[in-house]
């Protein structure tokens, strides 16, 4: 029979020491908690603004540009040469037949796909013209394919189906058009960060505009658009170039049935991995030569990689200068308070303590502290979180043409690298700090004043 281990009795004289001895100098206790709580609170806001930073903006570029979690398009179709001949650089109709039949066969886990094309021309406006970027997408599939975005225009109103030939401008290309949303009513939603599904006015010198781009057969072909809304590209670069249009409008402007891509969005993104897979096989299979990838690896999330890539480095960097500032912060504050009780620790040694016990005793305390600490500012960091999210603050960020909504995340691992490494330093400290005093001789320690 094994008889349950019993906690030595002096083990747990220490462990009753140390409570008391935090009560009793409550004045140090209050100090070090202070020190600890703030550092603790500082490591986790600073993460969970940079992590929830990250989360909002690429579900925001996902949404907008309706990406899905399986991209198709044709081999090269993001190099220099598809740019100056795209034609050549489209999946045509029968390859488009056999992703439909793909699709169908696997609609438990597609929950839509968008039909894109792409093409590159002028705008005209009564006497004004801009250089466009034209963007055809299936409307029904690209509300869905939109998340929360499904509402995603400044003033007017998105695409619509009765509407073959509508478009929304971008903003920029909107004004150097003639075109201005007259609204200064909040148009975002601080909650959600997206466009509140409000029908704004906007004036246009014109209801209607020109569209010309250069066919595959060297013709210039020109249709007629109704403008029905306004909208932010996200860049300010797109800003000034961007139109949407429904994708047959495109088509029959192109004179063409082909597509740039296909946007398959899954019911469960964590299945884009085996979805791809399961495609490049099958495609493979039917001798189609078609690209599968997913969209964060393509030649067109190149700056945004490189965005995040470099908020990582920064994250890092911002991360430890926090960490070396909190864990100075402790280690002073824990060493002072611990210097502070010499004569104590005189006293204990003069009582039969031996060194391993005092060095014990300060061990228990700081990690008592150190506890006591990470709940303080674990509630602080939530309630702060809390207003932070709450205050519908907004700020300009870099080269995004919108006004960023101010919110901060919960970090599970801001707060468990936190607490772990306060903790680690007041025990540490305080360790350091008692080591120091208890080589000092009994009336040594005792004297000290």
């Amino acid at each position: 029979m094994v008889m349950p281990m019993q906690i030595p009795h002096s083990s747990q004289l220490i462990v009753k020491v140390a409570f008391r001895n935090v009560r009793r100098n409550w004045r140090h206790s209050v100090a070090a908690l202070a020190t600890l709580a703030v550092g603790f609170l500082a490591l986790a806001l600073f993460q969970g603004y940079i992590e929830e930073f990250l989360r909002s903006q690429l579900d925001v570029i996902y949404s907008r540009i309706m990406i899905g979690e399986v991209m198709v398009q044709k081999k090269g179709a993001g190099t220099r040469q598809a740019r100056i001949n795209p034609e050549k650089y489209r999946i045509n109709e029968k390859e488009q037949q056999f992703l439909d039949r793909w699709i169908v066969e696997n609609s438990a886990s597609v929950k839509t796909n968008v039909r894109t094309l792409l093409l590159v021309g002028m705008a005209h406006m009564g006497g004004s013209s801009a250089q466009m970027i034209l963007w055809g997408h299936d409307v029904p599939e690209g509300r869905i394919a939109r998340r929360k975005w499904t509402w995603n225009t400044w003033a007017g109103h998105p695409l619509r189906e009765s509407e073959p030939s509508g478009t929304v401008l971008a903003l920029g290309l909107g004004e150097i058009l003639g075109c201005t949303a007259t609204s200064e009513d909040p148009v975002l939603d601080p909650v959600t960060a997206a466009p509140l599904p409000i029908e704004r006015p906007f004036h246009c010198k014109q209801s209607s505009l020109m569209l010309t781009v250069t066919s595959g057969h060297g013709r210039t072909n020109a249709l007629e658009a109704d403008v029905v809304g306004l909208t932010r590209a996200g860049s300010r670069d797109f800003d000034e170039h961007l139109l949407w249009v429904p994708l047959r409008f495109a088509q029959d402007l192109a004179s063409t049935r082909a597509v740039s891509q296909y946007m398959i969005v899954l019911h469960r993104p964590s299945d884009g991995p085996k979805m791809r897979a399961a495609l490049r096989t099958a495609l493979k299979q039917a001798g189609i030569e078609l690209e599968v990838v997913d969209w964060i690896d393509t030649e067109g999330a190149d700056l945004l990689r490189r965005g995040i890539d470099l908020l990582t480095v920064f994250r890092g960097l911002v991360f430890i200068v926090i960490l070396i500032i909190a864990g100075a912060a402790v280690l002073t504050t824990m060493m002072k308070t611990v210097r502070e009780r010499t004569r104590e620790i005189g006293t204990l040694r003069s009582l039969g303590y031996l060194r391993r016990h005092i060095l014990a005793l300060f061990a228990v305390e700081a990690a008592m502290l150190a506890i006591l600490a990470g709940g303080i500012g674990l509630l602080c960091s939530v309630l702060c979180t809390l207003a932070i999210n709450a205050s519908t603050i907004t700020y300009k960020g870099g080269l995004l043409a919108d006004a960023i909504p101010l919110r901060v995340g919960y970090s599970l691992s801001a707060y468990s690298w936190g607490f772990l490494f306060l903790s680690f330093v007041a025990v540490v400290a305080a360790l350091l700090a008692a080591s120091g005093v208890t080589r000092m001789r009994i009336a040594e320690a005792l004297s000290d004043g």
